[in-house]
């Protein structure tokens, strides 16, 4: 549960908006060490979407 509301706060921040009371509810009940790794992961499998996305567009056109 702690990393399902972990994935939560950092697609929030991903996404720009949020609200004050909420962001600081959530900072209190996660552990702040692993928040880091988790944005991390979710934005490298963001860019590997993309950069998959990309590269099926580039091989469907040719």
């Amino acid at each position: 549960m702690n990393l399902l509301k972990m994935t939560r706060i950092v697609l929030w921040s991903f996404f720009g908006v949020r609200r004050g009371a909420s962001h600081q509810s959530d900072m209190a009940a996660v552990k702040l060490p692993l928040l880091p790794v988790v944005a991390v992961v979710l934005a490298g499998g963001f860019g590997a979407t993309l950069f998959a996305l990309a590269k099926l567009a580039v091989n469907v056109a040719h």
